[in-house]
């Protein structure tokens, strides 16, 4: 698994990418504006979801992760951003930035395709 390139590194130099970001009832999702790439969101040290930001040019993560507690329904139409909005007082946020170009996007998509075959998470089975 080790000598899959995605981009210019292997899966393993990804998973040491990880940031944790904190709890997300208490992040300031603006420093992320401009940065795309993939997130895990953790519950009871159990990851349960892994999902993308891929709009370089259009709030990256910032805007993806604020998605699940707008307002509008538009993103918790999902059975998954419905479930993290029932969970949100207790999800951690952890992220890998892949950069914010076109070029990032495409790496993002396909490292976020690893992901969620190597880690399974239960979110992102329905």
């Amino acid at each position: 698994m080790n000598t899959i390139k995605i981009g210019n590194k292997t899966f393993e130099e990804w998973q040491e990418q990880w940031i944790e970001i904190g709890e997300y009832k208490n992040i300031d999702f603006s420093k992320y504006n401009k940065n795309i790439g993939i997130y895990k969101i953790i519950l009871d040290k159990k990851v349960v979801y892994i999902g993308r930001a891929t709009e370089y040019d259009n709030g990256g993560f910032r805007k993806r992760l604020s998605d699940y507690t707008r307002k509008s329904e538009s993103a918790r139409s999902y059975n998954s951003g419905k479930k993290l909005k029932q969970n949100i007082k207790n999800a951690d946020i952890e992220i890998i930035i892949v950069g914010n170009d076109l070029a990032a996007v495409e790496i993002t998509k396909r490292l976020e395709h690893l992901m969620i075959a190597i880690h399974w998470p239960k979110w992102n089975r329905n």
